[in-house]
């Protein structure tokens, strides 16, 4: 199968064996009796949740998908521990959760926090590095070099704004970089961190050794 494709650079040639069709996900909350029960939909037909997951009938939560969380396990067990707490009488919330993004490809991609084009569809200044995934020493251990890094840095601190990995073993990489902004660690924190050798989070620190390039919009 070939797809003859179109953009900046001109035409390209996509080959391969399988089309993945992703055309969403519709959320099945119709015709359960909700309404009964004084529980709102949104919009968008998702159960209508407050920031501590709590609906709009007295003592009902919601969690998952069903409440438009992120459609992740992970996103769902979070939910657990949300609604777990609340119905404990304790006051836990969403507000501000830092959440992964991974798809299981080959190779994998994963993201958390912004992206480039989250970013200037917000108006945030940053600055970026980025690096081929040949330069990671454990791809060639594995034979798998395609890919890349990408972080975005805050334009006037070294905050970490985001963290995109598109390589083998990606998950890897973007998880301690997770743990580094769920702690508030500058960019430069990882920069001399002694990773295992050869691993694919030891490539943050060839990452972190060039130079941000100049604040970007």
């Amino acid at each position: 199968m070939r797809v003859v494709t179109a953009g900046q650079d001109g035409e390209g040639i996509v080959e391969g064996t399988d089309l993945l069709v992703a055309a969403g996900r519709t959320p099945n909350t119709s015709d359960i009796g909700l309404e009964l029960a004084g529980v709102k939909l949104n919009e968008t037909g998702y159960i209508a949740v407050d920031e501590h997951l709590a609906t709009t009938a007295a003592n009902v939560w919601a969690m998952g998908e069903c409440a438009g969380s992120p459609p992740f396990t992970h996103a769902s067990f979070d939910d657990f521990r949300v609604v777990y707490d609340n119905v404990k009488g304790g006051s836990s919330t969403t507000r501000d959760r830092l959440l992964a993004y991974c798809m299981y490809t080959d190779p994998e991609l994963a993201r958390v926090g912004l992206n480039e084009s989250e970013a200037r569809r917000r108006g945030i200044r940053y600055r970026l590095l980025t690096m081929p995934m040949a330069a990671v020493l454990r791809t060639r251990t594995l034979s798998e070099p395609r890919g890349f890094m990408k972080m975005l840095i805050a334009a006037d601190s070294d905050h970490i704004l985001g963290f995109t990995v598109f390589g083998t073993e990606a998950s890897e990489p973007m998880s301690v970089v997770q743990t580094a902004m769920v702690g508030r660690l500058p960019y430069t924190g990882l920069r001399h961190a002694i990773f295992a050798h050869p691993t694919t989070s030891e490539g943050l620190t060839f990452l972190l050794r060039n130079t941000p390039t100049a604040p970007t919009h």
